[in-house]
């Protein structure tokens, strides 16, 4: 049997010469086999297509022939991704690095400067392709330093079979989101953060019904804040019954009554809502969802109080309900979020006393409960709780003296403009044998009285800032 190649304008085109012995073979002819074309419709391969039944020669001339098919499809998949990368320039700035390296722990650097035509781009940095068939099925392009204008026709919408697409710490220039993003809806993972783009949210990412995680987050202050409609944000909260990750900081939501998220999906494990121009009533229903570890509402103007559903949250591992207009007390069922490692309700009008276990928050790190009116002394649990690394209950009314923090990792302790009393002396400080990583020490605005001695700081080492 011999196998003969040869190249057309088309691509690849194979021919299959088969010889039988003498004995004699069946030969049959079947219609060659489908794949996709760029705008997703089936197309023939052009190519003979004969199948000798005989020995092992049969298996030879069809995986000959797939190999055919994957270098076609491939070869779509791999002009997109360059006329893709060829309507931006690379652009590095000050605002990427930062943004990607300082605070989102992520490198920056141009990912598509290993895209060279006449290469396999599924070897291409930032690409993803399925094995069997070379569709690119993943595409992640996160702080590439892309800058420019996004056009609704951009190649990228000629990749159909998408499941994953990560464009975040780009910068489109203030382009409109293309409602074309709608048309992956294989995509079970979408990320689109501080992109630059600006505009209403288009009502066809709810299309997107197979999404796990939805990240349209906009926090860099120099870009406009995306908007989305109530009919936009129903559609999406009603058709994405699969998520588990919703990321919408940064959207202005002013138009919005908080209660459209009445429907989200108990499934859902993030919810990120900060910045989001939210007013009125805190809805109840985000505080009954029992597999939420991650619920971020800071910086909006939601108010009433705080449920007591919220200890229901056994799961709950960051809590931010920061700088909203929430009242009334702390609900003692918050001490049962004992997976809690981030909790911050700074900034609203709380009062009363902090509820109060000796045992709770075993894995809390982070604590903010400033500028409220809480009062009374500082729960025990402050002072046993074993990770924490940062305290900050300033601008408050405490009262009540200070005491050993057993916490060996504490690194910022804020107790200002508090009614905390006590005399300030040697023995205070070097009786503190466990804050030998204390960086941030802020005491004044209290009633504290005493001589201050340099001596008194001696251990700890690492003080960098000392307010008394």
């Amino acid at each position: 049997m011999s196998i003969g190649l040869e190249s057309s304008q088309t691509g690849l085109e194979l021919k299959v010469f088969a010889f039988c012995a003498s004995s004699g073979c069946s030969i049959n002819e079947t219609r060659p086999p489908n794949v996709l074309e760029k705008d997703g419709s089936k197309a023939n391969i052009a190519f003979g297509w004969k199948v000798v039944l005989v020995g092992y020669g049969c298996r030879v001339v069809f995986g000959m022939a797939m190999g055919c098919v994957v270098f076609q499809t491939g070869s779509h998949s791999c002009s997109s991704l360059i006329q893709f990368k060829n309507s931006f320039s690379i652009n590095q700035t000050k605002d990427a690095y930062y943004h990607c390296n300082e605070i989102a722990g992520l490198q920056s650097y141009p990912k598509t400067n290993s895209w060279k035509e006449g290469t396999d781009c599924c070897s291409w940095d930032g690409v993803t392709c399925d094995h069997l068939n070379a569709h690119v099925i993943a595409l992640d392009l996160s702080c590439s330093w892309l800058y420019g204008n996004f056009p609704s026709n951009s190649t990228l919408f000629l990749l159909p079979h998408l499941q994953k697409l990560n464009l975040a710490y780009n910068h489109f220039n203030l382009s409109k989101m293309p409602s074309e993003f709608g048309r992956f809806t294989s995509l079970f993972y979408l990320n689109l953060s501080n992109t630059g783009f600006v505009g209403e949210v288009p009502s066809q990412v709810s299309h997107l019904s197979k999404l796990v995680s939805l990240d349209l987050s906009s926090w860099i202050h120099d870009y406009e804040p995306f908007t989305i409609d109530k009919h936009a944000l129903e559609g999406l909260v009603h058709n994405l019954t699969e998520v588990r990750h919703l990321f919408l900081d940064g959207i202005n939501m002013s138009s919005v009554n908080a209660h459209v998220f009445m429907n989200l999906s108990s499934s859902l494990r993030s919810l990120s809502l900060a910045g989001c121009d939210l007013q009125g009533k805190s809805p109840k229903n985000i505080f009954n969802l029992p597999n939420l570890n991650l619920l971020y509402l800071e910086g909006n103007q939601l108010s009433g109080k705080i449920p007591r559903s919220l200890g229901n949250h056994l799961q709950l591992t960051h809590l931010d309900l920061s700088r909203n207009q929430l009242s009334g007390q702390i609900p003692l069922s918050i001490l049962n979020l004992t997976q809690l490692e981030y909790l911050s309700i700074a900034g609203n009008t709380l009062k009363g006393s902090i509820p109060d276990e000796v045992i709770a928050f075993p894995n809390l790190i982070y604590l903010d409960l400033s500028d409220n009116l809480l009062n009374g002394t500082p729960p025990s649990w402050l002072y046993t709780a074993p990770s924490l690394k940062v305290i900050d209950l300033s601008q408050n009314q405490f009262s009540g003296h200070i005491k050993e923090f057993q916490s060996k990792s504490l690194e910022y302790l804020y107790l200002n403009n508090n009614n905390l009393s006590g005399v300030i002396e040697f023995s205070m400080f070097s009786n503190l044998p466990n804050l030998k990583s204390l960086e941030y020490l802020f005491l004044n605005n209290n009633n504290l009285s005493g001589v201050i001695e340099f001596r008194m700081f001696s251990n700890l080492p690492n003080l960098n800032l000392l307010d008394l």
